[in-house]
């Protein structure tokens, strides 16, 4: 489902599940913690999520997609300068179905992180 810059949707109302829909953005929208956490709840089969440059997205929300979507392989986190980056490590290590992180910054992994991710096979953007 693609939402990108829909600014008049309004998901934090959204008492229904949607176990199937597997792709997610929501890019250049107001999403923010409250919003993901209905989405983690409401969509746990996703497998992508995109919320490039959604300003008001913090480790919090994102944390809660990764718990709760279990399938999820795939997040896109560009310009979202509120995610801390040493979140993004600690995602992509503690959770083993992401396959590709776009992160907000421009982050620097350890050696040893490195090798932890490819043995993952997860992808750094």
């Amino acid at each position: 489902m693609n939402l990108t810059r829909c600014s008049r949707v309004k998901l934090h109302r959204m008492n229904f599940e949607v176990p199937k829909l597997e792709v997610l953005n929501l890019s250049h929208t107001r999403v923010d913690d409250e919003l993901l956490h209905v989405i983690s709840k409401s969509c746990r089969g996703l497998m992508q999520l995109l919320v490039e440059n959604c300003l008001d997205v913090t480790e919090k929300g994102v944390k809660q997609v990764v718990e709760n979507c279990t399938q999820l392989r795939e997040i896109n986190l560009r310009y979202c300068h509120q995610v801390q980056s040493d979140v993004h490590a600690s995602l992509i290590l503690s959770w083993p179905s992401l396959r590709k992180i776009i992160t907000p910054h421009y982050d620097y992994f350890s050696d040893r992180e490195m090798e932890l991710l490819s043995r993952q096979r997860c992808i750094v953007c």
